[in-house]
């Protein structure tokens, strides 16, 4: 809940939270208390409130993290204690192949679906030279090599790989390197208020519009584009979910969300929010909160009906199979909203590391 990726775990919040309300705080005749700690993005610090949250609040579930680098601390530690962790953000592809366990599951997604599922189509309409950037961090390394398999593999070539550090406050450096290199477009991947900054100053350096933007999720979400306004006009994303996605659940979760909180959800909502909803599915099935009992019923395939849609928790990968929309950000009424391109269906991670 602090620094650069804060506002994403506001937004799980504010998901996990309307979840409960819309069901009293109960779920199959459990009375549910949350308890929320900050990590603070530093693995130590996550270890500690691991151990409290286990040893002294005796927890029966866990859902998080925010940072892949808190995530991969957690990892030995759950399948000692055999805590069930619903993870609702961090995306690190270890989770679903060499760190694979039984007791962890995504309802969120990887960094290689959110690095690979535009590839093919960026090669086809964007061009053929694309400079990457991201975090110097797990999730930013993984989203790059992501892109660059589904890219290349689609025809086109990485020229350069740019990784500052989280929390960059001048991107100015980078940003002239894309200016001397001239790629076709940029693919970015970055998080929380890196995102904001970056389109911002991408804008103030006069490349908006003359070297496009693709971006992962977070670029088409309004996490970034509210706060980032006209600066962030323009770019496409390939994304889960966004506010005017046509189904019933989505349609009932905007209006019930709205109605709580007075503002347009996030991707960083719908995460917590199915988080939520999971659980509250797997104790149904299961007639049980015990660890195992739960699991049973997650390896046995769930399938479950989200703001995003159909969504389908893969026992092979522990990872959601989901639609990306590929969306371009345009300007409506004062504000950013995302007009569909094309959809990407059924959106896969594979059971092994294709980059390898």
């Amino acid at each position: 809940f602090t620094g650069s990726l804060a506002p994403l775990s506001d937004s799980m919040k504010e998901g996990i939270d309307l979840y409960l309300a819309e069901n009293n705080n109960v779920i199959h005749g459990h009375p549910v208390q949350v308890i929320y700690e900050d990590d603070e993005g530093d693995p130590q610090v996550g270890l500690r409130k691991y151990r409290s949250l286990v040893d002294n609040q005796k927890v029966d579930l866990l859902i998080g993290t925010t940072n892949s680098a808190v995530l991969g601390a957690l990892m030995g530690e759950i399948v000692k204690d055999q805590i069930p962790l619903i993870i609702s953000n961090a995306a690190s592809v270890g989770v679903s192949w060499d760190n694979k366990n039984d007791y962890a599951w995504r309802t969120s997604f990887s960094n290689f679906q959110n690095g690979s599922a535009g590839g093919k189509y960026w090669a086809e309409n964007l061009g053929k030279t694309a400079i990457y950037i991201g975090p110097d961090f797990p999730a930013g390394h993984e989203v790059d090599a992501a892109f660059r398999y589904a890219f290349e593999g689609a025809g086109g070539k990485v020229v350069k790989s740019l990784f500052p550090k989280l929390g960059t406050n001048d991107f100015a450096t980078y940003i002239t390197e894309i200016a001397s290199t001239k790629p076709d477009f940029v693919f970015a991947f970055l998080p929380g208020t890196d995102g904001v900054r970056f389109h911002q100053q991408y804008q103030q350096f006069n490349l908006q519009g003359q070297i496009p933007i693709a971006g992962a999720l977070e670029h088409g979400d309004s996490l970034i584009t509210d706060p980032a306004g006209s600066s962030a006009e323009g770019t496409l994303a390939n994304v889960p979910w966004f506010p005017a996605l046509d189904n019933p659940v989505n349609k009932q979760f905007m209006e019930s969300f709205q109605q709580k909180y007075n503002k347009i959800p996030n991707i960083f909502t719908v995460n917590g929010y199915d988080s939520m909803k999971l659980i509250h599915q797997l104790i149904e099935k299961a007639d049980s909160k015990k660890a195992d009992d739960l699991i049973n019923v997650l390896k046995s395939g769930v399938t479950m009906d989200s703001p995003r849609g159909q969504i389908n928790i893969d026992p092979a990968t522990h990872n959601p199979t989901q639609n990306f929309y590929i969306v371009k950000n345009v300007m409506k009424d004062g504000r950013i909203v995302q007009e569909v391109l094309t959809t990407i269906g059924n959106v896969t991670m594979p059971e092994k590391d294709p980059t390898k």
